[in-house]
């Protein structure tokens, strides 16, 4: 059937609603130059295979072809809603979500999509189609220009033949052919077995598998068959009086440093110490430290790190989990582990004595060599076991990639509960040189930390990016040479660009590794070292390290196709055994490697992805999101979007929380201090909206951890304390207990969160979540109760009959203190006041007092009497603008709303009232037959019909959660205000008012919303005609794009 202008515009908005562009990720080699162009790939697919698919199912061959299309853009690009051209005339946008099913399923689904987009012909686009989608799909059989998109997918069902048809600039040679492949895969798995889950089979041919698997792994190198110790001995015998470590004025030569870690070795041993037996080391970072390391070492323990000022319960969690039994502990130092009432034997350090010869204690290559607790998200802290086979493997990898060379000073700088101290107290002691051991209070004085560095030659040193920047900033105030520095490796945190070009600009001649890796994965396992600043926009992780097989997977832990996102996943001899007496958690993430049978594999539950040079690319953490109103939010994409800002020079983002809920804080440094509104106004560019914070601060550096990184514990407590806050007041009487849990129930939020001056809306409510309240209560209130008393107290008295609820169409939103002007708003069809708390919130803010129409007979909660007029509607609402008191008021009518508002404007103006603006917000006024024909159409549908309309919209998407006569009276409360809208605008334009409104009208549309609307036509009812464009947020921008939409609005002078 023939579709309206209307449901034509509905059906193309709700498509790019449903998602956003998915472009394909380049893949160029960083110093390529890729030309303007266009060349063209084609592959020939099974035709006989792919015509008996299509027969199978009963769908054209072209449908076949789109369901592999689909499959191969979301292999591709790493998501499972693909937005792609599809062409039909001209091309459209095709939207579609991969289902969890078999290839069936994902045929099927593609058919519906072609239906439904060939019934909304010919599409109404705002927007030019290459901003919506990368790539074109044409079954027309013709050969059609690439243009602006990167991809024309061309299928020709006589000779089978696809031809990929691309812009050089923007895709490979290479790329391109692999994706001809992926095409021709999944039309041979869905040939196979249409009924098999089509994410378990893989598109890559075998030579990318092979590629994958085996080229792109680290350098296979050699290891030396002996241990670390052994290996320290050995240095020992070739230069006993050179010096091994220094700490303060203290200087220890390898003969001492072995003697000492000898006497701590054969003490152990006297008291029963066994294979693999843990021993916590309780200790300061001194030389007693570094031998008691070594000592743990040749006694064939395992070594456990316990900084001393822990806090007596984690000391104890630790010691418990890990069944230490024994403790080598600093005399003096040992208030917190004496709190802890441990049972392990506590060894004084300085009561060890006695033998200095080495032990020659038998220790195997896959013997336990330590465990290092990290923190868990459950809050219990997970112990990380690795093998002397992998620690020997990461220093030497260290020693080959960074230059750690014949006699090298690397200084220590983390503390000893993080692994990386490891690799920096002894890789250097592997090629004769010197340790050099930095206390914190140095550290935290980057003058004195500088002049350490200096004093003792250090060639190679390791620091947090945040702690570098501190460092550089002090550089860059107080120059000096550093001549003996060869290289800085920088761990624990994304490495900025902005930070590299800093560095390299201060000091050309020191190199800088960008350090990746896990601590259940022998420390690091990537290493990007850099002479120079990368060319390209995200500093890479570098290639794998020797004898580690890095892989980017899927969820089957099949690898993902080249350049495509997956989650990084760990092989070879890096991978410990897990976590220490903790079988659950080492099984969600430890495993057998399915490539390599036999080896151990780690699922890091980071995000990346492979680059043209054989690096990967970090692209974020899979647990690095926070849950905010029901988005979830990745933390990272802010803060990268954050340091983009003019001015700007380091940033972190946190999450704070009080009783109105989670909220965004960001922190900045830098010399240049923008506005909040400047800042929020550059992220609106390129973040949606509820990824924008509520408040910035400006700080003049961030704050540091002990060991070097952001601390962001700091910046929340900071943020708590600069940012207003709310104080939760848990329920008091019986009915405000009862509505909390039913509260907790509708939003998914643990009752304990729900306060008293908790906000249903600002917790996540929604208009259909409230309805699903209002019936969860037996209907003992209303969706007016809910608006007009969305604070859990007040809705709890007015159940209770504590408060009288004043009656009318009217319902206060917003109250702005002193203000004499208001703002009146006219809902959607099938809206109400409640769609609007978001913008009434922003209105406040901006000093307007808001109040919303509650059109008669729309309440699900109250019971359904008949549907008012246009016109009654209207009186009733007049007439209670003015019982308001107010001096001026605006109107803003959304959508069908636009009627009433400019029928309201009309009749205010008329008795005297001043109409300070009219706003009609996603409004067309549409030519009297099309108008017409969508009250035709609207009358024809059942109410079925309707309702699954409506639930594809976004406004609507709850609605099937609603029991189905509440649904139904939802779906005709939207049918009655489409039609008297309709028939309203009709007229206005076959009757034009005797006089126009004097009052300016503004015309307000989202740009990504279909249609392109004439605002011009709304002259026939006003003199004063204009445009505002918001910049996204599709049909029901007020929801998404609240705070902008204000600026829409006049201001009062």
């Amino acid at each position: 059937m023939n579709r309206s202008s209307a449901q034509r515009r509905a059906f193309w908005s709700r498509t790019l609603e449903s998602g956003a562009c998915t472009p394909i990720p380049p893949w160029f080699l960083p110093d390529a130059d890729p030309q303007p162009g266009v060349e063209v790939h084609e592959r020939e697919l099974p035709g006989a295979a792919l015509r008996k698919t299509a027969e199978a199912l009963g769908v054209p061959v072209g449908t076949v072809v789109l369901a592999a299309h689909v499959k191969v853009l979301a292999a591709v690009t790493g998501e499972e809603h693909v937005v792609t051209g599809y062409l039909a005339d001209s091309p459209v946008p095709c939207s579609l979500d991969l289902p969890t099913g078999s290839w069936r399923d994902l045929v099927h689904r593609a058919r519906r999509a072609e239906n439904d987009l060939r019934a909304h012909l010919p599409a109404e686009l705002a927007q030019d189609p290459a901003e919506l989608f990368d790539t074109v799909l044409d079954l027309t059989g013709t050969s059609g220009e690439v243009g602006e998109f990167a991809l024309r997918v061309g299928f020709d069902a006589g000779s089978a033949v696809l031809s990929l048809r691309y812009r050089t600039d923007r895709l490979s040679a290479d790329q391109v052919h692999r994706m001809s492949g992926y095409y021709r895969a999944a039309l041979e798995l869905m040939a196979t077995d249409l009924d098999a889950a089509h994410a378990g089979g893989t598109l890559l041919s075998a030579e990318e598998r092979r590629f994958q698997l085996v080229e792109l792994a680290g350098p296979e190198r050699e290891l030396p068959d002996a241990r670390v110790h052994e290996l320290v001995e050995e240095r020992v015998r070739r230069h006993p009086d050179a010096i091994a470590a220094v700490h303060r004025d203290r200087a220890w030569t390898y003969r001492q440093l072995n003697e000492r870690a000898n006497q701590i070795a054969h003490a152990l041993l006297d008291r029963g110490l066994g294979r693999e037996d843990v021993v916590a080391v309780v200790t300061d970072r001194n030389l007693d430290w570094m031998a008691s390391v070594l000592g743990v070492f040749k006694a064939g323990g395992c070594y456990l790190p316990v900084e001393p000022d822990f806090p007596a319960e984690r000391i104890a969690r630790t010691l418990r989990r890990s069944e230490c039994r024994w403790v080598l502990a600093e005399a003096g130092r040992t208030a917190h582990l004496d709190r802890a009432e441990v049972t392990a034997e506590v060894l004084l350090l300085s009561d060890v004595d006695g033998d200095t010869t080495d032990p020659r204690v038998p220790v195997d290559a896959d013997q336990l060599a330590y465990v290092y607790f990290t923190s868990g998200s459950t809050g219990e802290p997970k112990g990380a076991m690795c093998e002397h086979a992998g620690m020997l493997n990461h220093l030497f990898a260290k020693v080959h990639d960074l230059g750690i060379g014949e006699g090298a000073v690397v200084s220590e700088t983390a503390p000893q509960c993080f692994d990386i101290s490891l690799w920096q107290l002894v890789s250097a002691l592997l090629v004769g040189g010197r340790t050099v051991l930095v206390e914190q209070d140095v550290i935290l004085d980057v003058q004195r930390f500088v002049d350490t560095l200096v004093e003792h030659r250090v060639q190679i040193a390791q620091l947090v990016p945040s702690y570098l920047e501190t460092v550089l900033s002090y550089l860059e105030d107080s120059p000096r040479e550093l001549p003996d520095l060869r290289c800085v490796s920088v761990t624990g945190e994304a490495l900025k660009k902005e930070l590299t070009e800093r560095w390299f600009a201060a000091y050309p001649g020191v190199a800088l590794a960008n350090v990746y890796g896990l601590t259940e994965t022998s420390d690091d396992t990537n290493h990007e070292v850099m002479t120079a600043v990368p060319v390209r926009d995200r500093v890479p992780l570098g290639p794998p390290v020797q004898n580690t097989h890095v892989y980017v997977v899927d969820q089957h832990l099949q690898p993902v196709p080249l350049g495509a996102p997956g989650e990084i996943v760990l092989s070879g001899v890096c991978v410990g055994r897990g976590y220490i007496n903790d079988p659950e958690r080492t099984a969600a993430a430890f495993g057998t490697d399915p490539h390599r049978p036999g080896r151990r594999l780690y699922r890091s539950g980071d995000f990346g992805r492979w680059l043209p040079e054989g690096k990967v690319e970090f692209l974020g953490r899979r647990d690095a999101q926070v849950k905010i109103r029901g988005f979830r939010i990745e933390i990272g994409e802010i803060e990268n979007q954050l340091l983009r800002a003019p001015g700007v020079r380091d940033g972190a983002v946190v999450v704070t929380e009080d009783a109105a809920g989670k909220h965004l804080v960001a922190f900045h440094t830098g010399a240049d201090r923008l506005s909040a509104e400047e800042f929020k106004e550059f992220l609106r560019r390129s973040l949606p909206h509820y990824m924008v914070p509520e408040h910035f601060h400006h700080c003049e550096a961030l704050p540091l951890t002990g060991n070097g990184k952001t601390d962001k514990k700091a910046l929340t407590a900071l943020a708590a304390e600069r940012t207003p806050v709310t104080r939760h007041v848990p329920p008091r009487t019986p009915t405000e207990r009862h509505l909390a849990q039913q509260w907790a129930e509708v939003l998914g939020l643990p009752v304990d969160e729900i306060g008293r001056d908790a906000d249903f809306f600002e917790r996540g409510g929604t208009s259909l979540s409230a309805v699903k309240l209002i019936l969860k209560l037996g209907r003992t209130i209303t969706l007016r109760d809910v608006t007009g008393s969305p604070v859990l107290a007040d809705l709890a008295a007015l159940i209770d009959g504590r408060r009288e609820e004043r009656s009318g169409v009217l319902q206060r939103l917003a109250t702005a203190d002193g203000s004499r002007h208001g703002l009146v708003l006219f809902p959607y069809a099938g809206g109400g006041p409640v769609n609007f708390h978001a913008f009434a919130q922003a209105l406040r803010a901006a000093g307007i007092s808001t109040h919303a129409v509650q059109l008669p007979g729309h309440d699900v909660g109250a019971d359904a009497g008949s549907f008012a007029g246009l016109e009654q509607t209207v009186k009733e609402v007049v007439a209670e603008i003015g019982e308001l008191g107010l001096e001026t008021v605006t109107l803003w009518g959304h959508s069908a709303g636009a009627a009433f508002a400019v029928h309201a404007a009309l009749q205010l103006e008329e008795q005297g009232t001043r109409v300070h603006q009219v706003l009609v917000g996603a409004r067309d006024l549409d030519p009297v037959e099309v108008l017409q024909a969508d009250v035709a159409e609207i009358s024809e549908l059942s109410t079925e019909e309707l309702k699954r309309r409506l639930s594809a919209q976004p406004a609507f998407h709850e609605l099937d959660q609603l029991r189905p006569e509440h649904a139904a009276h939802v779906a005709e409360a939207y049918r009655h205000d489409v039609r008297v809208a309709a028939q309203y605008l009709a007229d206005l334009q076959t009757a034009p008012p005797a006089r126009r409104l004097s009052a300016p009208l503004t015309v307000v549309t989202a740009r990504d919303d279909a249609g392109r609307v004439d605002h011009r036509r709304w002259h026939v009812v006003a003199e004063h005609v204009d445009r505002h464009e918001i910049s996204g947020g599709g049909h029901y921008f007020l929801a998404t794009h609240a705070a902008e939409a204000v600026t829409a609005v006049h201001p009062v002078r």
